[in-house]
């Protein structure tokens, strides 16, 4: 079945907070078992935080826009050991850089389910200048640290996230963490070159990963594995597949660690064009795990 967010009183004028009814399609659309939420397009989502629940794909339409609101109080707090709303104000990031891979706060979210999909050639927009502190002519530093990923999925069997375009990220786009029987195909992610910390695609503690076909231009890492320390209960990141992907970065194109708190093992890169980065394949272990089993091959 299909749940239209228009019909659970969602605006779509790009004015009105549309947070209350896209949740009630995608809590309604669990409820009867699943199916797909659709945003129509042609209109402007304004939200704040969301949760997917699983059996459930969240499909934006060509010429729909989920925007992330520009009021942070429509952001709501993650983690049972988190009371409040307080940022670390005015700290650049480059000296407050310490990060357990468990950020403050959710703008899209999702835990613990199976069979959750992102699909539609529409965009998710994440209003990164909600974020803007110190700015230069080559350089924008984030308001604090750590800041509203766009999209973080925790815990999910079987996750497709396809053909979607993330745009204007001001932290980790992507941040799938302890996740098993992923597809990331075909997607875009379109943010600031100048933008600090704007990760594209970031593994943490995932299994069974298969990044195809995606066009990724950030401000940081466009695919970074990663073993966190607020994530190490799921164990390492094995089995990785990259392939046929264009990447453009002022940090790596593609990148293993920093953060290295287990092991990397079984992954495979190949046939991917990478330019305009600061470095095109990095590995960086400054933790306890080690890599092993990589193979790359075939990168321009």
């Amino acid at each position: 079945m299909e749940y239209n967010v228009l019909s659970y009183g969602a605006a779509g004028d790009g004015k009105a907070l549309d947070t209350k009814a896209i949740q009630k399609a995608i809590d309604q659309c669990a409820e009867d078992g699943g199916g797909r939420v659709v945003l129509p397009g042609g209109h402007t989502y304004c939200s704040g935080s969301l949760i997917l629940r699983s059996n459930v794909e969240f499909h934006i339409e060509s010429g729909a826009i989920l925007k992330a609101s520009l009021n942070s109080e429509d952001y709501e707090a993650y983690g049972e050991n988190v009371h409040n709303k307080e940022k670390t104000e005015h700290i650049p990031s480059y000296i407050n850089c310490e990060f357990d891979g468990r950020p403050r706060h959710y703008f899209i979210y999702a835990k613990g389910g199976e069979n959750i999909r992102i699909t539609g050639f529409g965009t998710i927009d994440g209003s990164e200048e909600l974020y803007y502190g110190v700015q230069s002519q080559y350089h924008i530093e984030g308001a604090y640290y750590p800041r509203i990923p766009l999209i973080l999925i925790e815990d999910v069997r079987h996750l497709t996230i396809k053909e979607v375009t993330l745009a204007r990220s001001a932290f980790w786009t992507l941040h799938m963490a302890g996740c098993r029987d992923v597809l990331v195909d075909a997607i875009r992610i379109l943010n600031n070159l100048k933008m600090a910390n704007a990760d594209g695609i970031d593994p943490d503690h995932c299994q069974d990963v298969r990044i195809v076909n995606c066009h990724i231009q950030c401000a940081d890492d466009c695919i970074c594995l990663k073993n966190t320390a607020g994530h190490e209960a799921y164990g390492p990141c094995r089995n990785i597949y990259i392939s046929g992907c264009t990447l453009i970065s002022t940090s790596s194109a593609i990148k293993i660690g920093t953060e290295s708190e287990d092991d990397f093992e079984n992954v495979i890169i190949e046939n991917c064009n990478i330019s305009r980065s600061n470095r095109g394949v990095s590995f960086q272990l400054r933790d306890k795990g080690s890599i092993r089993n990589v193979l790359i091959s075939d990168l321009n």
